[in-house]
């Protein structure tokens, strides 16, 4: 999912910086035969993501320090295990995203937070280095994509799919719909589904090494259909549970009324407590929907009773 700039995903350990912000100004250079590369813990971003990452450790800092001064290119890859502070060539994936780094911004308490836009889809192949952070030779993946009928109705299921997954998700951004509306590519549209989806880290990095853009979709649809299940069931359920609340409230304020004006006409029965104390024991016992049914009905019918 794309992050708001108020949000930070962590990247292990603890940086070393004063207060102060760096705004960068847009560059046009093309991608480096060789880029600096950053291990992240827990996410995977994706060509066209614009997300604010939290850098913390010292070598981390050491290389957005090295990025903002040179060219800004860095390629953000993910780590195999999240756990491990400064992660060698060996603890990374092999499929990563070579991104630019918009703003940098250093604060009191050491930490230093960037704005990252991906760009492209590259692979590592040589490390030139790992100290103080790695160093990879990278080869850009390209979207390969045949314009078939295929493509095309794989390409609608997908947005159909996913507009339906907006507007059962009301923390969604509207920008992302916006977004979805307008992004006519079908490789940079499953691109921005699976950076808004609720997936796994294993999905996300799948269809982040799948630069076939059919192949990529056909792994996309499936994950689009769960989470549209998910959001359905969780609607319906939601829905229930509400409705069940709404009655019970509705109810025990209608008998409270009830005793209220009782008591205002100097009238309330002795047997009105205990037809209360015994309502009370029904609603607090685990009955079936069906025993509590018929009781509460008997109940009823015992108040009725002069």
């Amino acid at each position: 999912m794309t992050l708001p700039e108020t949000e930070f995903i962590s990247i292990l350990g603890a940086p070393d910086a004063g207060a102060e912000g760096v705004a960068l100004k847009p560059v046009s250079k093309p991608l480096p035969e060789e880029l600096p590369i950053l291990g992240l813990a827990d996410v995977v971003i994706f060509p066209g993501m614009i997300v604010p990452l939290l850098v913390e450790s010292p070598g981390s800092t050491r290389l957005i320090d090295d990025v903002v001064t040179g060219d800004r290119f860095v390629g953000l890859v993910l780590q195999k295990k999240a756990d491990v502070q400064d992660p060698e060539p060996e603890d990374l994936h092999a499929v990563g995203c070579a991104s630019r780094i918009v703003k940098m911004l250093k604060f009191p308490d050491g930490t230093v937070r960037v704005l990252i836009e991906g760009l492209r889809r590259i692979r590592l192949h040589d490390f030139s280095t790992s100290k103080p952070y790695p160093r990879a030779r990278v080869e850009v993946l390209k979207d390969t994509a045949e314009d078939t009928m295929e493509v095309l109705a794989l390409t609608r299921n997908a947005r159909d799919r996913f507009n339906i997954v907006i507007e059962q998700s009301p923390a969604m951004a509207e920008q992302v719909k916006i977004a979805a509306l307008n992004t006519e590519q079908p490789g940079k549209l499953a691109d921005l589904i699976a950076a808004n989806l609720n997936l796994s880290i294993e999905d996300r990095q799948k269809l982040l090494e799948t630069n076939n853009v059919q192949d990529r979709l056909n792994v996309l649809l499936p994950l689009l259909a769960r989470e549209q299940e998910l959001l359905s069931l969780g609607t319906k359920i939601q829905k229930e549970v509400t409705s069940s609340l709404t009655r019970g409230q509705r109810d025990a304020f209608l008998r409270e009324q009830v005793r209220a004006i009782q008591r205002e006409l100097g009238e309330e029965d002795p047997s009105a407590a205990e037809v209360a104390g015994l309502r009370e024991k029904v609603e607090k016992n685990e009955l079936s929907e069906e025993a509590k049914k018929v009781a509460l009905r008997e109940l009823d019918r015992m108040q009725s009773i002069p």
